[in-house]
Formats: C-alpha cells, sequence, structure tokens
C-alpha cells in the first residue's frame, strides 16, 4: 500500500504514516495554482471505490511513481490552474450512491463515471476539502454542506473548521485533514486538540472504523491522504 501526501505536512505526520505503508510519495507542484493548496493531492487526484483520475497537468514526477508502482490511473480532460473552476474539477466526492459536486464544476471525466449515481448539488466548489465519507455517513466543515445532508436524510456531523491549520489561510476544513484505508481513518494531527474532537471521535468508533492520529499537534489540512495500490 502506498501514500500521497502534501510534501509540506508536518514531519512527523509523515513519519507515522509511514508505519503503516509501504512508501509514502511527498507531493508538490509549482506555479499551476495558488501557494496554500498547491501540495494538496485532492486538487489534482479524483478517487473513488473503483478510478483513480489525474489532472492532466499533475506534476510528472507523480504519475511516474503511480506508472513505476504498476497503479492503474486515467487522465481527466481539463488542467488545474489559478482560478476557482479550474482548481475544484478534481475535488470531488462519491460513494456507491452518492455524488457530490458543485454542479458543472466537476471535470467531465468524473460526471462520466458517476453519472448512475444520485448527484448532490451542493454550494460548497472545494467538496473533498470540505467532507469526507464514512460508509454513507458524512463529516464536513461546511454548513451549507449540512443542508444538503440534511434535505437527502443523510447521516452527518458538522466538525467546526476552526483551528485546522492550513498555509496561507486562517483554516483549512475537516477533509484536507484525512484519509481512509480499510477499518482505519488517519488525521494530520491530533482531532482531540479541537473542540469538536470528542464527539469526531464517538462519531467515527460508532460506525467501527478505529481513528489514527498522525501527530499531537492541531490539525492539518494537507489536501487529504490518499491510499493507492
Amino acid at each position: 500500500m502506498l501514500a500521497i501526501i502534501d510534501k509540506r505536512a508536518p514531519n512527523a505526520v509523515k513519519k507515522n504514516l509511514s508505519l503503516y505503508i509501504d512508501e509514502v510519495f511527498e507531493f508538490e507542484s509549482d506555479a499551476i495554482t495558488y501557494n496554500s493548496i498547491a501540495g494538496h493531492p485532492d486538487i489534482f487526484m479524483y478517487q473513488d471505490e473503483n478510478n483513480l483520475v489525474l489532472a492532466p497537468n499533475t506534476p510528472i514526477q507523480l504519475t511516474s511513481f503511480l506508472t513505476e508502482n504498476k497503479v492503474v490511473f486515467s487522465t481527466g480532460k481539463n488542467p488545474v490552474g489559478k482560478s476557482l473552476k479550474e482548481c475544484v474539477l478534481y475535488n470531488c466526492i462519491s460513494t456507491n450512491h452518492y455524488f457530490f459536486c458543485k454542479k458543472d464544476h466537476a471535470d467531465v471525466s468524473i460526471q462520466n463515471l458517476n453519472s448512475t449515481k444520485i448527484q448532490l448539488n451542493i454550494p460548497q466548489a472545494f467538496a473533498r476539502c470540505n467532507m469526507f465519507a464514512v460508509e454513507n455517513s458524512f463529516v464536513t466543515s461546511d454548513k451549507g454542506i449540512v443542508k444538503v445532508l440534511k434535505n437527502n436524510k443523510l447521516g452527518y456531523l458538522y466538525f467546526d473548521p476552526s483551528e485546522i491549520n492550513i498555509i496561507d489561510h486562517k483554516n483549512g476544513f475537516i477533509g484536507g485533514t484525512m484519509g481512509v484505508y480499510n477499518d482505519k481513518v488517519f488525521f494530520m494531527g491530533n482531532i482531540l486538540k479541537h473542540a469538536d474532537g470528542k464527539v469526531l471521535e464517538k462519531f467515527i468508533t460508532n460506525l467501527n472504523m478505529e481513528i489514527i492520529c498522525l501527530g499531537n499537534d492541531f490539525l492539518y489540512d494537507g489536501g487529504s491522504i490518499f491510499f493507492v495500490k
């Protein structure tokens, strides 16, 4: 098993992550999009239960790493850029039954992959940054997404984004701090440093998932952790 993580994530997080998988790839990009998300895998990559899609201008270091390790992926149509619409093309969430994105903001390749699922239009363009799914339950840092989840009678937990660290901004978002692999939810930092940490811990453990906190500091939004094999 391999993991892809923001190169700028805390060293302790990267070191601890390496204890659980075979190799950690530290992702970075230069002059493609704006600095705060330049190292975020979820800006350049879309992943669901069956597919891994990369933006066509994903840095060659990552595509070479995946190819060398025989990881199967496809390439999307549109490149990542610096405008809002160019930043969120691959930042989508998919489950077995639902596809979450802001209407007309997902790359056409991803829309095609999810054409048979129920598409839920959310007001937040950065879908994966702002939410994550465990089975059919969701955690989000966006109140607009909460309204969509409530209207569709889906289980959810709201997690206040305050105190989630991110480069160049006041705060990050919960989806960007974590990754799911098998029955484990990995966090870049310690959820119990946060006021909502105990509630989040209970929510996840009630879903029969194990929580792995990869550091002892506040959560870091590094654009998610991607696990691939």
